[in-house]
């Protein structure tokens, strides 16, 4: 009994010298959310080149990141300078907030990639079909006889080539606007 007795003791001393956060500062969880929300806000706010509209910007983003986090931006600065204080604490909320920003930004280039090959198999059906309207009007225009024919395939034959050419370029990455492509 004795023991166990000891064994508790222990056991609640360990838990009670583990460092808490202090009354009036944001946990870290909490804080490492704040920041990476900060830290996209920003991102984006860095993007907006008129000065005023990016302030304008910015005090929305903040204030709905305070209010998502239910802080303020006096209780999110006395817990940043403590954080401050404490360089390990933050180091470690760091962590976490980069591989939260590589993972998104992962996230990010696969739906990119999506949308590109979404939008190459757009551009593919369009550049076939302006193929075979092309095609479809020289052969209207083409006369019965055999020199007309031969001229007339080879015309299709060079808009063939082209529109193959369009395709297999588009395919292999280079994605100019699909106007300056088809011609």
């Amino acid at each position: 009994m004795k023991r166990l007795m000891w064994g508790l003791v222990v056991v609640v001393l360990a838990f009670s010298c583990k460092s808490k956060t202090p009354d009036g500062i944001i946990d870290t969880a909490r804080m490492g959310g704040i920041l990476f929300d900060i830290h996209v806000a920003d991102g984006y706010i860095s993007t907006i080149y008129v000065p005023d509209s990016a302030r304008k910007v910015a005090s929305a983003y903040y204030k709905g990141i305070y209010k998502k986090f239910d802080t303020d931006s006096a209780e999110y600065t006395r817990s940043l300078n403590y954080y401050y204080q404490n360089p390990e604490k933050l180091q470690e909320m760091y962590k976490v907030i980069s591989t939260r920003l590589d993972k998104q930004k992962a996230n990010i280039k696969h739906a990119d990639s999506l949308l590109l090959k979404k939008k190459f198999k757009t551009d593919s059906l369009k550049i076939v079909k302006k193929f075979k309207a092309d095609s479809l009007s020289i052969r209207k225009k083409m006369k019965t006889d055999s020199s007309s024919k031969v001229k007339a395939d080879a015309q299709i034959k060079k808009k063939k080539a082209q529109a193959d050419s369009i395709l297999n370029t588009r395919k292999n990455g280079d994605l100019k606007p699909l106007s300056v492509a088809v011609q």
